[in-house]
């Protein structure tokens, strides 16, 4: 079964992205990790654990670049 993912933005390295999610309690398993060139990952959340009602942190931490919903 093929899951549909909502962009998360990019980060600065897989580690920074796993941070980011735990910060926000979103199960890793929930993550699409995309290499992005160099260390950089683009990363989505599975659609169906993806909660708008959940104040996620997209402007602190280490995050490269943010991103508007």
């Amino acid at each position: 079964m093929a899951f549909d993912y909502e962009d998360a933005g990019t980060f600065g390295s897989e580690r920074e992205a796993k941070d980011w999610a735990q910060r926000n309690k979103i199960d890793l398993r929930d993550l699409h990790i995309r290499n992005a060139g160099g260390q950089r990952v683009e990363v989505g959340i599975r659609k169906s654990a993806y909660d708008q009602r959940e104040n996620y942190d997209n402007q602190h931490g280490q995050r490269r670049d943010g991103f508007l919903r």
